[in-house]
């Protein structure tokens, strides 16, 4: 990743940095203002709003079950019980208990309020002078609904426990105005003979909406009280009305309470609703989500136009920024690759600024002419080394000299019958010419192989040793260039400091092989003396600079020839002995067969 952002320019940076340090975390924060917070305000006012309709369906329910109380106590009243229970032969006796009865219910019920009337169609054959429901609000009527399914039936049927229907308010009711009723039979389980007949409250969705208008919910909300068909026993809206059916979702339906947020557009509402078993009615709150989130959509509103201010802001700044800041550093960029040593830079280079760019713009000029300074002189001191290389050249006519002074003295003592002193005069001559190798520093395998032999086979018969010498050279690594002279101080130290004073039992093992891509050269002895790698080690670590200058002179030039992964190491032979391993890379410079490099 850091790769890949290293590889823009300073220009695509700033976007990239822009766009996700600032664009993206404003973005970020604009979703927590405008979903978030909604998110969070609709669950507290839903959580609120469900508690508020729970405790208000609970206070409904006392006051359904206060109307019940009063019907138990009428239900039990000598008028009612009189009525039912032996009814008069006279007429005179049937008028006089029906005032009592109707005397009774009126005392109870209340002007344009609530309404008790008992209803017994039984008795309607013996009380023909009773008027009828739509003559007065209250009283004794001996004329009703009695159909199948009708709510005279569903009182008789419910065996004296009480329930709520919605009936046509009794009374001067010209345009059929519908009220919710209480609505509790007065038949006998004990006594099949006794004529059936409700007590009938009417009005009971007025003292229902006496609560819930107590009730404050946010503007353009409803509270409505429905039966288990979801028909409007209480409300508090003007457009709705008792006996509706109220449209509700069906998820609203389905459950008996909880909060829905039923969503389409602007028009989306929130649903609070409480069933409760008792009066088994549901309490419903519904209201505007406009109305709970309409100071937070201001708010989002004014967030909004705050952040057209503020990107536009940044855009000012982030042009000024790439026009002051990064134009000038990506002109000094192009500038500075197309430079060429020993060009002079013109006045399109200057700038007028007293900040960091133009003093770094100044400090480019001054490297350039510094660098061109630098140019000249290089161009004066390859001249000198020019002169230092003829100089060279002509030194070392006196070394090819000698060498074929050697050559010619090597031929002389041939000729007079000395062959072990001309062989040594050969390889001295061998060495010297090895060593010179026209002053290239890299010679290939076989060269330096040939200075080894030459060096061995000096030390054989100048000190008449006795030694071994075993050869395992693979035929691939005999054309791979390696430094100069870099086996003959190591065959020494093996031979001065290993084998020289074992005779015919010394043993002297030198071996070039390929490991891949590594060329190993090892230098073995058998010698009996204990080594020290310790030291040598410390040695090659330039930690003792007084001491083996030869090995640390082979790895150096190594090292400084292909790295510090190679170089020089030593190690113990099982057997007894040292091993020096040089290790060097195997696929490199290479010289092709036949090429001397003389």
């Amino acid at each position: 990743m850091m790769h890949r952002l290293y590889k823009l320019n300073l220009k695509q940076q700033f976007v990239l940095f822009f766009i996700s340090l600032i664009v993206l975390p404003i973005l970020v924060a604009y979703w927590l203002v405008s979903v978030k917070v909604t998110s969070i305000t609709e669950k507290q006012m839903g959580d609120t709003l469900f508690q508020l309709v729970k405790t208000s369906h609970l206070t409904l329910d006392e006051v359904i079950a206060s109307v019940d109380g009063t019907s138990e106590k009428l239900l039990i009243s000598p008028e009612i019980r009189r009525l039912l229970d032996a009814p008069p032969h006279t007429d005179y006796d049937r008028l006089k208990e029906y005032l009592a009865l109707d005397q009774l219910l009126t005392s109870y019920s209340s002007p344009n309020a609530i309404n008790y009337s008992v209803c017994i169609p039984d008795l309607a054959m013996r009380y023909t002078f009773a008027p009828t429901s739509d003559v007065k609000p209250n009283g004794v009527f001996f004329s009703c609904d009695t159909l199948p399914g009708g709510w005279f039936q569903d009182a008789v049927n419910e065996r004296g426990s009480g329930i709520i229907r919605i009936l046509i308010k009794p009374g001067d009711n010209v345009s059929s105005e519908k009220t919710a009723a209480y609505v509790r039979g007065m038949n006998s389980n004990h006594d099949k003979d006794r004529p059936a007949g409700v007590l009938v409250i009417t009005g009971l969705n007025i003292l229902l909406q006496k609560n819930i208008q107590s009730l404050r919910i946010p503007s353009g909300g409803q509270i409505v009280l429905l039966d288990k068909s979801n028909t409007i026993l209480a409300e508090n809206a003007a457009n709705l009305a008792v006996g509706d059916r109220l449209p509700v979702p069906e998820s609203v339906s389905s459950l008996e309470q909880g909060v829905i947020l039923e969503r389409n557009g602007r028009d989306s509402s929130m649903y609070a609703f409480h069933a409760s078993a008792d009066s088994e009615t549901k309490l419903l709150f519904k209201i505007p989500r406009q109305s709970i989130v309409g100071e937070h959509e201001g708010i989002r509103q004014l967030f909004n136009t705050l952040m057209i201010v503020y990107f536009f802001i940044l855009l000012l700044a982030s042009l000024y920024f790439i026009r002051h800041i990064l134009s000038p550093l990506s002109r000094l960029t192009r500038l500075t690759r197309s430079f060429e040593p020993g060009r002079t830079l013109g006045n399109e280079m200057l700038l007028n600024r007293n900040d960091e760019i133009g003093m770094l713009n100044q400090s480019f000029i001054d490297m350039t002419k510094r660098l061109n300074q630098t140019v000249h002189d290089k161009y004066v001191l390859e001249l000198k080394h020019k002169e230092s290389e003829l100089a060279l050249l002509h030194s070392q006519i006196n070394p090819h000299l000698l060498y074929n002074t050697l050559e010619s003295i090597h031929w002389r003592i041939m000729l007079e019958g000395g062959q072990e002193s001309a062989e040594m005069v050969r390889d001295l001559s061998l060495l010297m010419r090895i060593g010179l190798s026209r002053g290239e520093k890299l010679i290939p395998v076989q060269e330096e192989i040939k200075h080894v032999e030459a060096y061995i086979r000096l030390q054989l018969k100048r000190y008449n040793y006795a030694f071994v010498v075993d050869w395992d050279i693979v035929e691939e690594a005999k054309s791979v260039l390696i430094p100069k002279v870099i086996l003959q101080p190591l065959v020494e130290n093996a031979i001065n400091h290993g084998i020289r004073k074992m005779g015919s039992d010394g043993r002297l093992s030198i071996s070039l092989r390929a490991q891949g891509d590594t060329l190993c050269v090892a230098i073995a002895d058998n010698g009996y003396q204990a080594v020290d790698l310790a030291k040598l080690h410390s040695i090659l670590e330039g930690k003792l600079p007084h001491e083996g200058y030869g090995i640390l002179n082979v790895h150096r030039r190594i090292r400084l020839h292909f790295g510090d992964e190679y170089g020089l190491f030593y190690k113990k032979m099982p057997t007894g002995g040292t091993q020096a391993i040089i290790v060097m890379p195997l696929a490199g410079e290479t010289v092709a067969a036949g090429d001397s490099r003389r």
